[in-house]
């Protein structure tokens, strides 16, 4: 099963349950869905400083070499893919100058971008920096008029790797010190690429302010932990939810599958937004090597619902805890251990904890 034919079972299975039980499963496939089943790369829309170098920026992005310097100048007015095979990509446009309006225009006719990075020079240098913000101006009011889109803007300080002792704020005025079209007033951030610290920061701020659809590309290009555990944190806490609401139903066993599905389909998940393959079967073989025996599992549920049989509602809310308990302890050690990077040992450890507490509090 992937995660297309998971997402129809969870469809089908919503229609039968009760209403009552329906939005907030429904409500909970929504990140999953914009997460995995509409994931696309990022588009990047480069403004600024002629003088910075794209392929510094890139390449300080996906932490490996993709671009090459002798393309920094190929300015055609085109969106342009940056790839690396087994982490993601990104698509970015690149428009300061020499690129043309008419080309820019062009390019942006069908996509809007979903960020904007003001590029500049460190040290600052000595050109035309009102022509450089004026090309900026253009090219969003352009976005205004067609996209009706005003995305973030996050400054950027590169150069020497961004090893200027310069203060990225300071060297980001001294770049706009020209600045009559408040550009410098809306930038959310600056960012400076000067060590892996650095670069950590912004790939973290970019997924910030990024689509939903977009985040897990990101997650997966940069690298960065920060922001592969955010992610893998909404994916643990809407599979544990509609694990939860899926045990509450009243017919006996009839919905394990669907849980056992869940739990492999969210470590397929999580080992995806890490940068691994997307696998249900190395998922599910994972899930054997943690330990999480599937029989004392039945036992555990099903003794919970005999056990309180003569109270069928409270029967169910057991039942529906214990497997919420089991799908977030499964996520929380699947997180640590293809995230963090512990040993499985320590991943079986933590389980076992979480499992336990789980069931007992809400964490």
């Amino acid at each position: 099963m992937n995660l297309l034919s998971l997402y129809e079972k969870l469809e089908s299975l919503v229609q039968r349950l009760p209403e009552s039980l329906q939005s907030p499963i429904l409500r909970e496939i929504t990140p999953i869905k914009s997460l995995f089943l509409l994931q696309r790369p990022p588009r990047i829309l480069l403004l600024g400083d002629r003088a910075a170098s794209r392929t510094e920026l890139v390449n300080a992005l996906f932490g490996a070499e993709v671009a090459y310097a002798t393309e920094d100048h190929l300015q055609d007015g085109s969106w342009q893919v940056f790839t690396m095979p087994g982490k993601g990509t990104m698509r970015l446009l690149d428009a300061r100058k020499p690129a043309s309006l008419q080309m820019l225009r062009r390019a942006l006719v069908t996509e809007a971008p979903d960020l904007c990075l003001y590029l500049y020079a460190e040290p600052v240098a000595d050109h035309d920096k009102e022509s450089d913000l004026e090309q900026s101006r253009l090219v969003e009011e352009h976005l205004r008029q067609r996209h009706q889109a005003r995305p973030e803007l996050i400054a950027v300080s590169a150069g020497s790797l961004g090893a200027s002792t310069v203060e990225p704020r300071q060297g980001l005025h001294d770049a706009m010190d020209t600045d009559a079209h408040g550009f410098r007033d809306r930038v959310a951030g600056v960012y400076s690429l000067g060590g892996t610290a650095e670069v950590h920061k912004l790939a973290f701020a970019i997924a910030q302010v990024l689509p939903d659809e977009t985040k897990l590309e990101m997650a997966r290009l940069s690298g960065v932990r920060e922001v592969q555990r955010e992610i893998a944190q909404v994916v643990i806490k809407s599979m544990t939810a509609i694990s939860g609401a899926v045990g509450t139903q009243p017919i006996p066993l009839a919905d394990f599958p669907v849980l056992t599905s869940l739990q492999v389909a969210m470590v397929a998940g999580i080992m995806h937004i890490s940068g691994r393959e997307l696998s249900m079967k190395m998922a599910g073989q994972w899930i054997g090597a943690l330990g999480a025996n599937i029989g004392v599992a039945i036992v555990l549920r099903e003794g919970a619902r005999a056990m309180l049989k003569v109270v069928p509602v409270w029967g169910d809310l057991v039942s529906g805890g214990i497997a919420a308990a089991g799908t977030y302890a499964i996520g929380k050690a699947a997180a640590a251990y293809f995230i963090e990077g512990i040993s499985i040992e320590d991943a079986r450890r933590l389980f076992r904890a979480k499992r336990k507490r789980k069931a007992l509090l809400k964490d």
